[in-house]
């Protein structure tokens, strides 16, 4: 069962202000930093980015500072259990989960519910902490099944990606694609874009059209053939991708090259 002990959403003081209780505050804290701070633990400083959040247990000293301006969101809790060991969470360290955005949507709630004096206070206070714990701890397992995910999948698209740049030529659609990885088209795309900030279409007609100027300074190759040999389905293809990435036609290029 949680128990609110005080909430505020979106708290600011005075810049550079200073928060240092060496034996703690007594009870759980739970802060989304909604601007930097020098979090001092141990005899680490931290300097954090917007929307970092920190856990202090009991009995834990809580000491951070503002960086310049100074702006929170804090919850003071207790608990008959640890909410770090039950879901569970990084405690006594700095952390960034992916909902910021639901976390302090969570807190908002926490202080209009703490002020309310509506009948059944405590159960939606309990409801909502188990709610903010839950939702953090989910966010941070996605991102680290993610990142798992990321790390393995990494070199499979490195080597299937250096297969089609080379191989230029072929049929390289994105069923075919997807196959090799053993992804639906939109996981795959996803990390295509984070992997390379690409997509396998532009990188495919680059390449493409890398290997068609080579190809061009070769004078027994007519455009129809360079077309082909570069893995477009037509000279008209050919010709108008040339033309719009290149500045002038396949034609153009070569005479250009000749002289």
């Amino acid at each position: 069962m949680y128990r609110l002990n005080f909430c505020e959403y979106n708290r600011s003081n005075h810049d550079f202000d200073t928060i240092y209780r060496p034996g703690g505050s007594g009870d759980y804290l739970f802060l989304q930093f909604k601007s930097p701070m020098k979090v001092y633990i141990e005899d680490k400083i931290i300097i954090t980015r917007e929307n970092a959040c920190i856990l202090y247990t009991l009995g834990m000293p809580q000491h951070y500072q503002a960086v310049h301006r100074f702006r929170n969101n804090y919850i003071h809790f207790s608990s008959d259990e640890n909410p770090a060991r039950r879901f569970p969470l990084p405690e006594n360290a700095v952390f960034y989960p992916e909902n910021a955005v639901q976390i302090d949507s969570l807190i908002s709630r926490l202080q209009q519910e703490y002020f309310s004096g509506l009948p059944h206070k405590e159960d939606a206070v309990n409801a909502l902490m188990t709610l903010l714990f839950l939702s953090i701890s989910r966010s941070m397992t996605q991102e680290t099944v993610q990142k798992d995910e990321a790390g393995h999948l990494y070199p499979l698209f490195q080597t299937l990606r250096l297969e089609m740049l080379t191989q230029c030529e072929k049929d390289w659609d994105i069923e075919r694609l997807c196959q090799r990885i053993s992804l639906e088209k939109s996981q795959f795309y996803v990390y295509y874009r984070n992997f390379f900030s690409s997509t396998p279409k532009n990188d495919l007609l680059h390449a493409r059209l890398e290997k068609a100027k080579n190809l061009l300074s070769n004078e027994a190759l007519q455009i129809k053939e360079v077309a082909q040999l570069c893995g477009f389905g037509s000279q008209a293809h050919f010709t108008r991708y040339f033309k719009k990435c290149c500045g002038c036609a396949p034609g153009a290029y070569a005479k250009h090259r000749e002289t």
